[in-house]
């Protein structure tokens, strides 16, 4: 395998010398040649055009809106086999997005993230028509299979005049291949060099044309196999470089018991659990110690299926007819160590898992009520989640081509309808209301059987359980009496209808007035019917209750848009022109709302492109905002009120948490619940866009392009769910009223203090949210005796994200509560990680047959949270410790706030390809050719990285495409 991975390099490199990320350029078109292009010039034809940013045929969009483009070979040097991975590669998609690379918090789900601004504010097009979306707003990538892609367009400013709603963060538009003939076959395989991880995939395309029609279609396979976290070093405890004893799970097969006057009790190891001299206080710099990490995935698995087929006839040259359909299937899973069983009576009154161990449990050693056991299932049965997804989108469409007043106008009627069913099965897990009776009253009957209930009034059926006598404890009756698997169901839908008819409208002294208006009604549906047992909040283990959801709302809409050219031809205004847009939507829940569109483009000389848009947007609530059902979970919070070993409140902390009630002895949390969820009062998001740039081709350095743009996005109303640490550490710490109204604890009693509840539903943010940075794109072509190269360089750098006003860090915002600050290179428990920048650059080399490319992909630093640590080198008194944060003596408003510089990555792909005599491609590369290993980010729990970065070691892959 060494002397495999060696070749491979070393073959790449004689290869090489660069490649092209092969986006489209950003060239500068003459406004004559523009006009040109304008539908009133244009041969009468019915060939399909799909120009992302606008409804207008003809206008050249690349340099009136920053559009970044991918097209079929670019995407093919990737060396990624799904149409996810290839757009969360982008620069502009500097968010955290699901990736495989997330086990627990996803559902298989592959999402893109433009702008840091959220998946579901990222709106998805296929062919300029919106792809469905979950029921929390959102697309899933993984339902779109890259066979049938012929380019990926990337909008980069605000387009809801345009598309409607959700086009806040920017626009991706897939657009499919389009009269396809002949026959294709494409096959990749790759693996890693640590012999995992391999993907498998193919796919096959057959098309023919005659004079009026054309029909094609198509299969795709895919495979991706799992990589077990265990198989990697930093991955192989949850936060490496830290002490497994303080930094994995109480909850292990020795348990955790709450017993009056003793607190939190553990086994002793070796003992038998049948005696409190068993048993001993729980120490946290040693009895966190049960590792959970090797039974998760650190990538994983999934399968995918797809058919797919478009026809298309032309009655004449001036009516056609078409349809497409398309078929997916996607298989997912996710896993975990063994369930948790968490019981307490402490719990909030009505929680299903309420109640405590009785004392004349026959299993119980302590002869009192156990208000509390946290304990886990026997190794051998990890949690499984497994999802199976079909996806059907099916269109019909009219065009044509009419002579109307004068002019030719190009109209076209679309009927689309896209449907997403997901089932997902989870276990196991315990049933609550089995499991009270369990631990209830018990004894042993005339045979020593154990028995639920009392002599007198036995529970037939029910089998004691025993929770204290450590591994090997549970017997297979206890758990199959106990024990239950879910099963839930999810289910979305889009259904659209829209007529569009564009043309030019007058010839005016710069050019040709261009103008686009069309008419929309769509009808989006949502469902998420969660299992019984969930939406009872009988399933202990399962992390969280929530109840189901279902919700539908009606949208009808028209608009209008212009390209108007201003002067051509002038000194110091070579072009000058106007694109305006506007959009009215009523919305069945909302009612109406106008979004309008600027767009100007100005230049002065030949080769110099000013451009500038200022757009406003638009988002309303998801089904799942609106309608969804309450989601009760365990919140495992930090309470910074509390005295624990090697942690004790700073003075500033105290103090805050004195004044809100919070008495100094305070217990530490150990039954901490948080709710989240929908809220009808939620108000629709609104926006503001304004981007500013240039467009440079010097007719001095023939093949050079280069262009800059300045964005600015702030949003309204932004509706987000913080979190319940947010509240807790903005309460505490941040010293912020509002916080504090989340947040409730016990009273009465030795638990008097206790953090028990935080309310952390959905709600319009008071500060809003607006984010500011910059674009750069360069791209080189040269010919050369010794071949082509093509240069293409793209960065993405924010230098603002935060609340609307760029308000300091402490500001009060206008509920009263405080400002973040900008939090762009930062590691941030309300709006995730945000890089600074990201950059990729890709050279090329083509000459003749043989190809080679090397692509570098750049992460800049991240400032992360480092208290864990610090608590940690608290817990088991090693303070050498703190030295793995690079800044554990940093002070925040007069606070500690420990902090953590994660270093940049940098990763170099390669790549060598053949054009074979038999029209066959070639190709084999390398991601990550130099192995290098992603930083350590211990704000990270599990994997101790940022899933954004490539897990470690190199992927090797092998692709070849055969033409017929």
């Amino acid at each position: 395998m060494e002397q495999y991975k060696c070749i491979g390099i070393l073959l790449a490199f004689a290869l090489l010398c660069g490649s092209a990320d092969a986006t489209a350029q950003d060239a500068v078109a003459d406004s004559e040649s523009k006009q040109q292009s304008a539908l009133q010039g244009q041969p009468k034809t019915l060939d399909t055009v799909v120009v992302t940013g606008t409804h207008i045929r003809g206008v050249d969009l690349e340099t009136e809106h920053p559009v970044l483009t991918l097209d079929r070979q670019a995407i093919q040097r990737t060396g990624l086999s799904g149409v996810a991975e290839v757009v969360q590669s982008l620069v502009v998609a500097n968010g955290q997005s699901l990736n495989r690379n997330i086990n627990n918090g996803t559902n298989g789900e592959l999402r893109v993230n433009l702008r840091s601004l959220g998946s579901n504010r990222t709106l998805v097009l296929v062919n300029g028509r919106r792809w469905a979306s979950a029921v929390d707003g959102a697309v899933d990538l993984s339902a779109i299979p890259l066979a049938l892609v012929e380019r990926i367009d990337v909008l980069k400013d605000g387009a809801s005049a345009i598309y409607g709603s959700d086009a806040i963060g920017g626009v991706v538009n897939i657009i499919t291949r389009q009269r396809f003939t002949g026959t294709e076959l494409g096959l990749y395989a790759g693996e890693t060099d640590h012999g995992d991880g391999r993907s498998r995939h193919a796919d096959f395309g057959f098309g023919r044309s005659g004079d009026k029609w054309n029909v094609a279609f198509g299969l795709d396979w895919g495979d991706e196999d799992p990589v077990m976290a265990s198989a990697r070093t930093i991955s192989s405890v949850p936060r490496v470089g830290l002490p497994l004893g303080a930094t994995g799970s109480a909850a292990s097969q020795y348990g955790v018991f709450g017993v009056p006057g003793i607190g939190g009790a553990v086994l002793i190891k070796g003992r038998q659990g049948t005696s409190p001299d068993d048993f001993r206080s729980l120490d946290p710099a040693t009895d966190l110690n049960y590792n959970f990490v090797p039974y998760n995935y650190l990538r994983t698995p999934q399968q995918r299926r797809a058919g797919f087929g478009q026809f298309r006839w032309e009655f004449s040259p001036t009516l056609a007819f078409s349809a497409d359909a398309l078929f997916n299937q996607r298989r997912s899973a996710q896993q975990l160590a063994p369930p948790t069983v968490f019981i307490s009576s402490r719990l909030l009154p009505g929680t299903t898992q309420a109640f405590d161990v009785a004392a004349d449990n026959v299993y119980n050693p302590f002869g009192v009520p156990v208000f509390a056991v946290n304990t886990r299932w026997p190794d051998d049965e990890p949690r499984r989640f497994e999802q199976s997804v079909d996806t059907a989108r099916f269109h019909l469409g009219l065009d044509g081509l009419v002579d109307f007043l004068g002019r030719d106008w190009v109209w076209n009627l679309d009927a689309t309808r896209t449907r997403a069913a997901k089932s997902e099965f989870a276990g196991p897990y315990a049933d609550n209301e089995k499991l009270q009776l369990a631990v209830g009253p018990s004894f042993r009957d005339a045979d020593g059987v154990a028995r639920c209930g009392t002599p007198d009034d036995v529970i037939e059926g029910c089998v004691p359980l025993d929770v204290f006598t450590g591994p090997g404890r549970f017997t297979q009756a206890m758990l199959d009496y106990v024990n239950v698997d879910i099963q839930n169901h999810t289910r979305a839908s889009t259904d659209e209808l829209d007529f569009n008819a564009t043309t030019t409208l007058a010839d005016l002294p710069a050019g040709a007035l261009a103008f686009a208006a069309g008419l929309e009604r769509r009808l989006e549906r949502g469902e998420d019917d969660p299992d019984p047992l969930i939406e009872s909040g009988r399933a202990n283990g399962t992390g969280v209750t929530y109840g189901p959801t279902e919700g539908a709302y009606a949208i009808n809409e028209a608009y209008l848009e212009f390209d108007i050219p201003l002067l051509s031809g002038k000194p110091l205004v070579h072009a000058l022109d106007v694109n305006l847009a506007t959009r009215w939507s009523d919305y069945s829940l909302f009612g109406g709302t106008n979004n309008s569109r600027v767009g100007l483009r100005w230049k002065p000389v030949e080769n110099l492109l000013f451009r500038s848009t200022w757009a406003q947007g638009f988002r309303a609530p998801s089904i799942l905002d609106l309608f969804g059902g309450p989601i009760v979970g365990p919140a495992g919070l930090f309470d910074p009120c509390v005295e624990e070993q090697g942690y004790s409140p700073p003075a500033a902390v105290a103090a805050h948490c004195l004044a809100d009630g919070v008495p100094p002895d305070a217990p530490p949390p150990t039954a901490t619940f948080e709710t989240s969820g929908s809220n009808r009062d939620l108000v629709p998001e609104t926006s503001r866009s304004l981007t500013a740039g240039l467009v440079y081709s010097p007719a001095w350095w023939p093949g050079f392009d280069a262009s800059l743009d300045w964005y600015r996005i702030r949003i309204h109303n932004a509706i987000g769910n913080p979190g319940g640490q947010y509240f807790v550490d903005a309460c505490y710490v941040d010293n912020d009223p509002a916080a504090c109204t989340h947040i409730t604890r016990a009273s009465g009693g030795e638990s008097t203090g206790e953090l028990l509840h935080v309310d952390s539903t959905m709600q319009n943010l008071p500060g809003g949210l607006e984010t500011e940075g910059w674009d750069f794109g360069l791209s080189w072509k040269r010919t050369t005796r010794f071949g082509s190269l093509d240069l293409r360089w793209d960065s993405a750098y924010v230098s603002y994200w935060g609340a609307i006003g760029q308000p300091a860090r402490g500001t009060p915002l206008p509920d009263g509560s405080l400002a973040s600050g900008n939090v762009a290179g930062k590691s941030d428990p309300l709006y995730g990680v945000i890089w600074r920048l990201r950059s990729v650059a890709t050279l090329a080399w083509q000459r003749g047959v043989w190809g080679a490319s090397i692509t570098g992909r750049y992460f800049s630093p991240i400032v992360e949270d480092c208290r864990v640590v610090t608590q940690v080198a608290g817990f088991v008194g090693d303070p050498s410790l703190e030295s793995l944060c690079s800044d554990p003596n940093h002070v925040e408003d007069g606070i500690p706030a420990p902090r953590n510089r994660v270093g940049a990555v940098t990763y170099v792909d390669l790549e060598t390809s053949w054009n074979a005599p038999w029209q066959a491609r070639l190709a084999f590369g390398i991601r990550n050719a130099f192995d290098r290993d992603p930083p350590v980010a211990y704000s990270v729990v599990a994997n101790s990285f940022f899933p954004d970065y490539d897990i470690p070691g190199r992927f090797f892959y092998l692709a070849y495409r055969q033409r017929f």
